[in-house]
């Protein structure tokens, strides 16, 4: 078989779901010596999607290499680089093309978000602001906007903000501006909220959210309908029903809970134990089950019908090799990825050992949190308080079905209880996940790596409280979603 002839077989191996043929007929691809030329940057994208992320960098590194006068094989290098959690070789590439094209604002715009992410705020904002200098696209200076907002806090009279209230009214009308004007308003917001201007802010985020869901519409009832088959046919019976013992490892520590609960936090303390390597919101493990289509029970029992024990391992096996290729062979590892509520008796059932730690928060405080961060994709409940409401309410339902499923595998931590007094839960999250104790966890914010959530400035600050009620000044803005989060 030709590589080009493996190629063309891996997409047709992922066109069937069959993640594993399509990662090895990529590698052999890949390893066969041929020149895909400017064809390796579909080849990253494809397996990147199937999870074989060795060959994802390296199909990368050969498409940015065919052409190095063209930015664009060498941002999509950094930005493969920055999703498969290589953040500061990210930001060398970022360095690299500023240098080599000082006057390109998409590699400015590029440098500044890695070095935000890595911690180095200053430096992030002069990239930003060097990237809006040299923006011609006011669109495309929306998102240097953005970014720059959430680095650093706005005070009264500050010219930043008259200067994107000024480019809001500059940005193309109609739907050719509309992502823009998106963008910019979140940024907008953050600088009212800093400056205590409520009501002015408020109207900022639910304007740019309106935006948001009149183009990405999310399907509140098909949630609602796949929690309900989830919650009510997944029992112990039903588990016990499934093929298999599953495959032994410990490796992974699963963090679960809303965005802005919390998770990030909880990710930073364990990185910082010693036996810890990493973690991230990952993506592998619905990545290494893609075969399993839509998650449901019904769907399982019909893969377990088909493929048996022997497909249940291959999942656990795919989706530790993921691990290995992205963090090395060594350490646990911490995998917070969102949406993991939705299949964790799967999980429990391919990796037996996993143990799991569900960070609840108060439901206001977590609604405004996630309201006035605009999440990049998977997150699309969000731009509707409505719909937020609704979504909470079927996070709710599933911990209360896992945890009296799966008793002490789950442990529930609460948040306002965890920075209350920190101590005591370090200590009982390390014994439910079998690390030994460490002194120096709770000093956490001091723990150098890169984070890429948008939590990314709290988790490099000493623990602070005060965060904990500041929803409280929008909590009749946020009737909506309790009036839809009581149903």
């Amino acid at each position: 078989m030709t590589p080009a002839d493996r190629v063309n077989a891996a997409l047709a191996a992922f066109q069937a779901r069959d993640r594993d043929t399509a990662a090895a007929h990529l590698a052999e691809a890949a390893h066969a010596g041929a020149d895909f030329g400017p064809k390796w940057g579909a080849i990253s994208r494809l397996a990147s999607t199937v999870g074989a992320i060795t060959v994802a960098l390296t199909a990368a590194e050969r498409h940015a290499r065919v052409n190095p006068a063209d930015p664009g094989p060498r941002l999509a290098l950094g930005q493969m680089l920055a999703h498969h959690g290589r953040v500061e070789d990210a930001c060398d590439v970022g360095e690299a093309l500023t240098r080599d094209q000082p006057h390109n604002s998409a590699g400015w715009h590029f440098l500044g978000t890695c070095l935000a992410q890595v911690g180095k705020t200053e430096e992030s904002i002069a990239a930003l602001r060097r990237a809006m200098a040299l923006h011609t696209d006011s669109s495309a200076m929306a998102w240097s906007w953005q970014a720059l907002a959430e680095s650093r806090t706005f005070a009264t009279g500050d010219a930043d903000h008259a200067a994107m209230a000024d480019l809001l009214q500059r940005l193309p009308p109609g739907e050719d501006g509309a992502e823009a004007r998106s963008v910019l308003l979140y940024a907008l917001g953050k600088a009212d909220d800093d400056l205590g201007e409520t009501d002015r802010a408020f109207a900022a985020y639910a304007a740019g959210a309106e935006i948001m869901r009149s183009r990405r519409g999310y399907r509140a009832a098909e949630t609602d309908a796949f929690v309900n088959e989830v919650a009510g046919g997944w029992s112990a019976d039903f588990a016990a029903r499934l093929p298999g013992a599953g495959v032994p490892s410990s490796r992974p520590i699963f963090v679960f809970g809303l965005p802005r609960s919390g998770t990030t936090l909880v990710e930073q303390i364990l990185v910082s134990h010693d036996a810890v390597a990493d973690g991230a919101e990952i993506n592998l493990f619905s990545t290494a089950a893609m075969s399993i289509q839509g998650f449901t029970p019904a769907a399982v029992e019909a893969f377990a019908a088909s493929r048996g024990a022997r497909g249940f391992d291959a999942i656990g096996h795919a989706y530790l090799d993921m691990l290995e290729q992205r963090f090395g062979p060594e350490g646990r590892i911490v995998d917070k990825t969102l949406n993991h509520s939705r299949y964790l008796g799967l999980i429990r059932h391919v990796l037996p050992d996993a143990r799991f730690i569900w960070l609840s928060r108060s439901p206001g405080a977590v609604a405004w949190s996630c309201f006035r961060t605009r999440f990049a994709r998977g997150v699309d409940w969000s731009w509707s308080l409505e719909d937020m409401g609704r979504y909470f309410r079927g996070e709710d339902r599933l911990r209360e079905h896992w945890t009296e499923l799966l008793g002490d595998r789950v442990l529930t931590v609460p948040y306002e209880s965890l920075v209350g007094d920190i101590e005591p839960w370090i200590t009982r999250i390390l014994d439910h996940v079998s690390l030994a104790p460490q002194a120096g966890l709770s000093e956490f914010h001091k723990t150098e790596r890169a984070v890429t959530t948008a939590s990314f400035a709290q988790v490099r600050k000493p623990l602070y409280t005060t965060s904990r009620d500041a929803w409280r000044r929008y909590e009749d803005h946020l009737a909506p979603f309790f009036a839809a989060y009581h149903g």
